[in-house]
């Protein structure tokens, strides 16, 4: 993986498409394909695919008899193409795969983006299908080498991804494709965001002011740098080769990337682990700088709010 040797990457919200559907008309699949499959395909296709007992994701389930939030992504071998579906799903993360493969292409490895599309209530982002396998399922089997290896492509791809910034004079917390994180944002502080962050736990309470004291909010940094950050750089998240040399094909699922403070990326990754696996005490410190400092803070607000 090529470590990038600029010194910054501008992303603006005028390089990103807005419209609800979108074919990136560029893209492989558009050199031999004219159309791609219609929502109602997918649809079909989920239901074959359920029906043959075949999940691409293991942590969705797919229902015949109720709406589908969440439903396992879709995949067309033939065509090359994998499909993530659903009315959870929004289109900020195609944009945010275009922004990543026009701007840091061979420096952040994501899934080709090839269109999007809004079918009622459902979005649908068609995308490179890869012929891999999740960290997550070899991790066991991976030799002491390759582990490392492998977290040195990913301590160099982070590196990357940080190298793609706003312009200093529109410098805020948000989406990297200048979509409002879910119900908050865009915040043009870092201190307005943990002000938004410290006051969750709080929301359910019938006065939620009736607790005076924040006894960590001192230790969230207000003077953070806002990063670009994929947000959930879990084991699940990256792609590998299927095979000897192992090496990182993808990141996948960014869609809770954005724009949000330097150490975030570190405290989510850490979230989704336990704290005294190996994953955590040896590997991330391996990829990201780990702000110790924020620990405390991050486990009490996300323990009050009972994640």
């Amino acid at each position: 993986m090529a470590l990038i040797k600029q010194d910054r990457v501008q992303l603006t919200p005028l390089m990103i498409p807005k419209s609800p559907d979108f074919d990136v008309k560029d893209s492989q699949i558009f050199k031999k394909l004219t159309t791609l499959p219609t929502p109602e395909e997918v649809r079909s296709q989920a239901k074959a695919q359920h029906l043959a007992g075949v999940c691409p994701d293991d942590r969705k389930t797919f229902s015949i008899t109720v709406p589908h939030v969440r439903p396992p992504p879709v995949m067309f071998k033939d065509l090359g193409l994998f499909v993530k579906w659903g009315s959870a799903v929004s289109i900020s993360e195609g944009q945010c795969l275009y922004a990543l493969g026009q701007l840091l292409k061979n420096h952040v490895p994501v899934p080709e983006i090839y269109e999007w599309r809004e079918d009622g209530d459902q979005t649908f982002i068609y995308m490179e299908y890869l012929h891999a396998q999740t960290l997550e399922q070899v991790w066991d089997k991976l030799e002491p080498d390759d582990r490392v290896s492998i977290f040195c492509e990913l301590r160099t791809i982070s590196g990357n991804l940080r190298h793609l910034e706003q312009k200093p004079e529109e410098s805020f917390i948000e989406h990297s494709t200048s979509s409002p994180l879910p119900e908050a944002g865009p915040f043009n502080t870092v201190q307005e965001f943990h002000g938004w962050f410290t006051f969750l736990y709080r929301k359910p309470m019938p006065d939620p002011y009736s607790v005076p004291i924040e006894p960590f909010r001192q230790d969230l940094p207000d003077d953070s740098e806002i990063k670009s950050t994929h947000g959930d750089l879990h084991r699940s998240n990256v792609l590998i080769t299927r095979s000897e040399p192992y090496h990182v094909l993808a990141i996948v699922d960014w869609e809770q990337s954005g724009w949000l403070p330097v150490y975030w990326e570190a405290r989510k990754a850490q979230y989704t682990a336990d704290r005294n696996d190996e994953w955590s005490t040896k590997y991330l410190p391996m990829i990201l700088c780990q702000f110790t400092s924020t620990w405390d803070p991050w486990d009490y607000y996300t323990t009050a709010m009972g994640c």
